[in-house]
């Protein structure tokens, strides 16, 4: 698992978010705090989620979102690429979408 580091704006020190709120499922309003005794500077932002890069594999999702214009762009752009005798290591991904 990767974790975020966040960077204070103001002293480029380390950075926690204080709390959350969630405004919808794909909305939610943040609160930031710099870990760093000597700045502490405090700061307020958003964390969204846009598009979808992959289905789910749920039959009924609660919520689908669209898909994201590059996932779209290559899909549109191995259709229109000219017919080969070539595998293609991505057709499992394109069956998925």
């Amino acid at each position: 698992m990767s974790t975020y580091k966040l960077v204070c704006p103001a002293c480029h020190g380390a950075m926690r978010i204080r709390s959350s709120v969630g405004q919808t499922p794909c909305f939610r309003s943040t609160y930031y705090q710099c870990q760093n005794l000597a700045c502490g500077a405090t700061f307020s932002g958003s964390v969204t989620i846009d598009y979808q890069l992959s289905p789910s594999g749920m039959a009924q999702p609660l919520m689908v979102l669209p898909i994201a214009p590059a996932i779209e762009r290559m899909k549109a752009l191995r259709e229109s690429a000219k017919a080969t005798d070539q595998l293609d290591l991505l057709d499992a991904l394109e069956a998925a979408v």
